[in-house]
C-alpha cells in the first residue's frame, strides 16, 4: 500500500450522528445527581442532631464518596447517575470521549457537550457497535400529493401556508441565494436554533433541511425518531410530523 506523506487527513466531526440532550434532560441529569448528595448529607444532619455520632460520620463519609464518584463518572466516562437515569452521556466537542483530568479545563472552555443516547449514536458506541446512519431508504416513502398546497401546523396552535420554501427558528433568516419566507417561532426553553430547519414545497412534496442546528431535527414514524443529517435536503411524507429541539410541527395538505 502506498502512503501520501503529503495528503490532507479530513476532519471528521466526532459528534456525527448524535443526538443533542434536550435541556430538560440535562437538566433532570443534573438535579438526580445533586438530589442523590444533598440525600446523604440531610441524613448526615439528622443523624448528628440526633447524636448518632457513629452513624452520622458513616453518612459523611458516604456523601463524600458518592459526590466523588458522580465527578469521576463525568471524567472518565461521561455517565452519572443522572446521566444513566436519563439516556445521557456528556463528551468533549472537539474529540466526542471523556475528558479525564481535563475537566475542569474542558468546563472552562465550555467544550463539554450532551448527547442523548436514546436518540441517537453514543459517541463511544465505535468501540462496542456500529450505527446505522439514517438514510433516505430508512425513511417512510415520500407520498406525492400534487395540487395540494401543505400547512404547517405547529405545536402552538399557529398554522402557517408552505407556499414555496420556509425557514424555521427563534430569529430566521434566509441567504440571498435561496430565498425564503422566515417564521420566527418563540421558543423560551430555547431549544430551536436561531436558523433551524427549511421547509420546501416544489408542488409535489415537502422536503426538509436541517439547518445544522444544535437540537436536531427528527421525523417521528412509528420505529420512532429518524433524525435528519444537516444540510441534506430529505422529501417527507404528507401528513408527516417532525421535532425541531423540544418543538413539534405537522405538515398537512389542502385539498
Amino acid at each position: 500500500m502506498t502512503t501520501l506523506p503529503n495528503a490532507p487527513i479530513p476532519e471528521v466531526d466526532p459528534l456525527v450522528g448524535t443526538a443533542p440532550a434536550r435541556p430538560l434532560s440535562r437538566v433532570a441529569a443534573a438535579t438526580i445527581d445533586l438530589a442523590v448528595v444533598l440525600v446523604l448529607a440531610a441524613l448526615a444532619v439528622i443523624a448528628l442532631a440526633a447524636g448518632l455520632a457513629p452513624l452520622g460520620g458513616v453518612l459523611i463519609v458516604a456523601t463524600v464518596l458518592a459526590a466523588g464518584a458522580i465527578v469521576r463518572g463525568l471524567a472518565r466516562s461521561g455517565r452519572t447517575p443522572g446521566h444513566a437515569a436519563m439516556g445521557t452521556r456528556t463528551v468533549r466537542r472537539s474529540t466526542g470521549a471523556s475528558t479525564g483530568r481535563a475537566l475542569l479545563p474542558a468546563l472552562a472552555r465550555r467544550d463539554l457537550g450532551t448527547v442523548d443516547l436514546r436518540r441517537g449514536r453514543d459517541p463511544f458506541a465505535p468501540a462496542l457497535a456500529p450505527f446505522a446512519f439514517p438514510d433516505r431508504a430508512a425513511l417512510p416513502p415520500a407520498r406525492p400529493v400534487r395540487g395540494r398546497v401543505p400547512v404547517i401546523e405547529l405545536d402552538s396552535g399557529q398554522r402557517v401556508s408552505l407556499a414555496s420554501a420556509l425557514v424555521l427558528g427563534r430569529n430566521p433568516s434566509a441567504p440571498v441565494d435561496a430565498p425564503a419566507e422566515v417564521y420566527q417561532w418563540p421558543d423560551l426553553s430555547r431549544s430551536l436554533s436561531k436558523s433551524h430547519a427549511r421547509l420546501e414545497w416544489d408542488g409535489r412534496r415537502v422536503w426538509v433541511t436541517d439547518l445544522g442546528s444544535t437540537n436536531g431535527t427528527f421525523l417521528r414514524t412509528d420505529a420512532g425518531s429518524q433524525p435528519f443529517l444537516a444540510f441534506q435536503r430529505t422529501p417527507v411524507p404528507a401528513d408527516a410530523t417532525l421535532e425541531l429541539g423540544d418543538r413539534e410541527l405537522s405538515v398537512r395538505t389542502e385539498g
